[in-house]
């Protein structure tokens, strides 16, 4: 590639400034170089609620999955989002003493009122010296999270996912090391319905069977296994070499069925401990057996992930190839999924200085100003839930164990970090086109390759050429046995209403 148009050449304020480094260090994810990462630790530092769930519904899930999500290290946000909760708790703490001296020294005002003369302005200045002194803890708090923590390390030229602060308990540790572990899995274990999880909403899905028993005229119908079939697309999707393309063979199990619904023999692999989480990587052969059953609850795909600017826009097609008995028919399905770009106030990391202009500083004073009295009532209560913490894991834990011993606890994971800072909205009009050269150009080589291997066995293709060209000017249903949908993506906060004209344009259908 050519430096001057390399993107990874320059840094975001011209070629003077240092760039990433173009691939990840080593034993780091594949994904700690892409700005999405970069993106969602500076969300777990500037939105208190997020680094809590993040805490709550990951970390601190020993026995479930966590939901990896393409382009995304999660292990890095995860040990940001712990430093972010300590530093969050200590504005508490000082906010919640503050409260508490407050309330004394207004409690002594009102009792020496009733033996001397307390002048009526006291009150009033004790409750503007609180308000003031709560006002700059809320603002120490602000400053040294956008220009301690996030202006200096979390920008394209500065930073490292090595240097993430690490955790300071060995239980939250290995349970980051053991969701790292997972970022490279082949196992995507979901709670709910969808079983697509970490891969943002589903927004287009086609599915048909072929009769694969009718050959072509005054031909042999060359025998082939579902193997075959799965290997040939695979390698004819793969052949189209398209800038951050993966094509990977992922496990699909819903969590619910861990104890009770799937085979021993997957069982065996997925859940080696039922106390502890479900495994991040299962065998070839354990894959090969799921997919001659083709009817399995664990039902292994091929995930053809396409991830793009920076890992902010991921295109994701579950492909699923299956063969009823006696190879007479044919079932395929597709399931096109989208991550579309983090939501715009996630976004404003590259937009720091490292150090506050005198505008930036009002407009600080000013914030911290509007957060104060929420922060100040909120603090207590945060701080009580933080103390009774402990508690609260353990108790949830024993009922864990308990559902395990009943055979009814699920092991999916139920929260995305990724979707859950994901918005609807597209900030670069190419983005837009990007999307749909990813899924169409993906959809269009995996519906020739299954032509081409027709032809290849002597099988008659015409009636999925005639399928081919339905899918391609797909409508909510069309044919006699085929089934297309289409649907606008369900992420992140609600899309907002836009103009044209330089303003960022609402996640649309395919």
């Amino acid at each position: 590639m050519n430096p001057s148009i390399d993107p990874r050449a320059q840094g975001p304020y011209g070629s003077g400034a240092p760039a990433p480094p173009p691939y990840p260090p080593p034993g780091a994810s594949p994904w700690s170089t892409y700005d999405v990462t970069r993106y969602l630790c500076a969300a777990v530092h500037t939105d208190s609620s997020l680094a809590r769930e993040a805490v709550s519904l990951v970390i601190h899930q020993p026995r479930r999955a966590a939901a990896s999500s393409p382009g995304l290290d999660l292990a890095c946000v995860l040990r940001h989002a712990l430093a972010a909760r300590r530093r969050q708790r200590r504005r508490d703490i000082a906010l919640s003493l503050l409260l508490v001296v407050l309330v004394i020294v207004l409690g002594v005002l009102a009792d020496q009122s009733s033996t001397y003369a307390v002048a009526p302005s006291a009150y009033g200045i004790t409750l503007l010296l609180g308000c003031f002194l709560a006002w700059m803890i809320v603002a120490v708090e602000m400053f040294s999270t956008h220009y301690r923590v996030v202006s200096r390390q979390l920008k394209r030229e500065n930073f490292n996912p090595r240097n993430a602060p690490r955790p300071r308990n060995r239980k939250d540790a290995a349970r980051i090391e053991a969701i790292e572990l997972r970022d490279r899995g082949n196992v995507v274990m979901s709670s709910g319905f969808d079983p697509f999880v970490g891969h943002g909403g589903t927004y287009s899905s086609w599915s048909f069977a072929l009769n694969t028993a009718r050959a072509e005229t005054g031909k042999q119908i060359v025998p082939f296994t579902i193997h075959d079939l799965n290997e040939h697309v695979s390698n004819r999707v793969a052949a189209l070499r398209l800038p951050g393309m993966q094509v990977t063979e992922v496990l699909l199990i819903n969590g619910a069925d861990l104890l009770f619904g799937i085979d021993n023999r997957t069982r065996a692999e997925v859940l080696r401990n039922p106390a502890g989480p479900p495994a991040a990587h299962v065998s070839e052969a354990l894959l090969r057996e799921l997919r001659e059953v083709g009817t399995a609850r664990a039902r292994p795909y091929l995930a053809i992930r396409v991830t793009g600017w920076g890992g902010e826009l991921v295109s994701t097609l579950f492909l699923r190839c299956a063969l009823l008995p006696h190879n007479e028919i044919a079932f395929i399905e597709g399931n096109s999924c989208l991550l579309p770009p983090v939501s715009e106030k996630y976004r404003a990391v590259d937009l720091r200085l490292n150090s506050p202009t005198l505008r930036q500083w009002f407009s600080l004073l000013g914030m911290a100003a509007l957060h104060t009295p929420i922060r100040l009532v909120l603090a207590p209560l945060s701080l009580l839930g933080d103390l009774f913490a402990p508690l609260s894991e353990w108790s949830e834990q024993r009922r864990q164990a308990r559902r395990i011993r009943l055979r009814s606890f699920n092991y999916g994971a139920e929260f995305s970090l990724r979707e859950a800072a994901s918005g609807q909205l597209y900030y670069r009009y190419f983005q837009t086109l990007d999307r749909e050269l990813y899924a169409k150009t993906v959809e269009h080589r995996v519906l020739d390759a299954l032509v081409q291997f027709l032809e290849d066995h002597n099988i008659d293709s015409s009636e999925l050429i005639q399928r081919q060209t339905t899918i391609y000017n797909s409508g909510l249903f069309a044919g006699r046995d085929i089934t297309v949908t289409r649907s606008s993506v369900q992420t992140g906060v609600a899309a907002i209403g836009a103009r044209r004209g330089g303003i960022p344009q609402p996640v649309k259908p395919g």
